[in-house]
């Protein structure tokens, strides 16, 4: 009886981390909000993926990945569960730990670092999904101009990528809309 009350209490504990940290990044920081992508979305972000023809070995970024919805999604897809090398990036500690939690329970080969995607390399990366907030958008933009592999592939779940022009837009009914950036 013990244990479930422990459970209930470290529960409550990764409930206030998540609040606490999605607080301060939205208000203080400026960062987008944890929003998941909805499954039809994801499922044409994935086709997108697929018709690109990446190389087997090729590095894929979901960047802000929440509970690596992309990533997941991807993994489902693909029958070569190694041909690509699947990372998530999230900051927030509870998602991470959330996210960590969910693939190691299905068994899942995607990796999940916990850092913040603006302070990190991203030089080797062929392929990026990310749903961001237009802000981010803007700073990620400036970090790509720098550092991105020449014909990486951005995939933007709604916001625009300034200083780029997209290759393909694709409408999802009245409000969806994915946008593919060659970098």
């Amino acid at each position: 009886m013990i244990w479930l009350q422990v459970l209930g209490l470290l529960l409550i504990l990764v409930l206030l981390t998540f609040l606490v940290e999605e607080f301060f990044n939205l208000i203080f920081k400026g960062y987008a909000p944890l929003v998941s992508s909805r499954s039809k979305v994801l499922d044409e972000a994935v086709q997108q993926f697929i018709s690109l023809d990446l190389p087997a070995g090729a590095k894929v970024y979901e960047l802000g990945c929440g509970r690596a919805g992309f990533l997941r999604h991807l993994e489902k897809t693909i029958e070569d569960k190694e041909k690509y090398k699947l990372v998530g990036i999230e900051l927030l500690f509870s998602v991470y730990l959330l996210a960590k939690l969910q693939l190691f329970l299905v068994g899942s080969k995607i990796k999940i670092i916990r850092k913040n995607f603006l302070k990190m390399s991203l030089k080797d990366v062929d392929c990026f999904y990310c749903y961001l907030n237009g802000p981010m958008m803007a700073r990620l933009s400036l970090k790509l101009k720098k550092e991105a592999k020449p014909g990486a592939i951005l995939i933007s779940n709604q916001f625009e990528l300034p200083g780029y022009e997209p290759i393909e837009e694709i409408r999802l009914g009245l409000t969806n809309c994915l946008r593919i950036y060659k970098l």
